[in-house]
């Protein structure tokens, strides 16, 4: 049975907003960041369990769908290692966008923090940023 590491949330948008901005196109946009505390001498297989969600909206108006990527990363920056990826296609309204993943035996941090990055990119215009968003990460050794 694996133990408990660190656990660690990022609540970045709490609630649906009434007054939001859209998302810039195909512009990777931070919705969650969250650091976990890996003692460097950590013993086993490290593993990481990642959930979160990303509230987004189109226009009733709107005359198509809209593309919507998450994607998580080790790291802070969007080219840094890349551990899930998904998209997302959905017609007019408000859509809540959920996610799991794992990362699995990460060599534990020379610094002892482990950083993960959520981002989303809308890949058509218009997409609305209402959330709610956020990040969750727990770390397991054994």
């Amino acid at each position: 049975m694996g133990q408990l590491i660190d656990a660690r949330t990022s609540s970045n948008i709490p609630v649906v907003l009434t007054e939001f901005d859209t998302f810039p196109l195909d512009t990777p946009v931070v919705v969650g960041q969250v650091g976990l505390n890996i003692p460097h001498n950590t013993p086993g297989i490290i593993r990481v369990q990642l959930t979160g969600m990303a509230g987004v909206a189109l226009p009733t108006d709107f005359p198509q769908g809209f593309l919507l990527e998450l994607y998580m990363v080790r790291g802070l920056t969007i080219v840094d290692s890349l551990i899930y990826k998904s998209q997302h296609s959905f017609d007019s309204g408000i859509h809540t966008v959920g996610f799991s993943a794992s990362d699995y035996n990460i060599p534990a941090p020379v610094s002892g923090l482990q950083l993960y990055t959520l981002f989303a990119i809308a890949r058509s215009e218009g997409i609305a940023r209402v959330g709610p968003e956020n990040l969750n990460a727990s770390a397991y050794f054994g």
